[in-house]
């Protein structure tokens, strides 16, 4: 018998979707509708994963401020480690962002996210957070 070969590649999903598909309109304060496709990407974010409650919690830590990946594990009381490796996976999918290239950068909300912040809000309501 032969067993199949499965190669997964991890590849961001923003990578995979043309950038700016999730461009809004509206720049002078309106109110818009989430795009769909957003919302599904940060559901498989947070809801997909076995991760994800700790990913919808340093997002939602770092809308109120900027922090680094030190200051971020002392508030959440996590792991540096795994709040590296979750801030590595929010920066690579263009969810968050680096201030500076520098040693104990802050990380801050990328634009999309900051403008979509009312979808993380409903996510972290469905799926509770512990």
């Amino acid at each position: 018998m032969f067993g199949a070969i499965v190669i997964f590649s991890v590849v961001p999903l923003l990578e995979i979707i043309p950038k700016n598909i999730f461009s809004f309109s509206g720049s002078d304060g309106e109110d818009f509708q989430p795009d769909p496709r957003f919302k599904m990407i940060l559901w498989l974010f947070i809801a997909g994963s076995r991760g994800g409650p700790n990913r919808a919690k340093i997002l939602n830590l770092l809308l109120k401020t900027p922090m680094n990946a030190h200051q971020i594990s002392k508030t959440l009381n996590l792991d540096h480690k795994t709040v590296a490796h979750h801030l590595k996976i929010l920066a690579k999918n263009e969810l968050i962002e680096k201030a500076e290239k520098t040693y104990a950068a802050e990380y801050q909300i990328s634009q999309i996210m900051s403008r979509n912040h009312n979808v993380l809000k409903e996510i972290m309501e469905k799926i509770g957070t512990k």
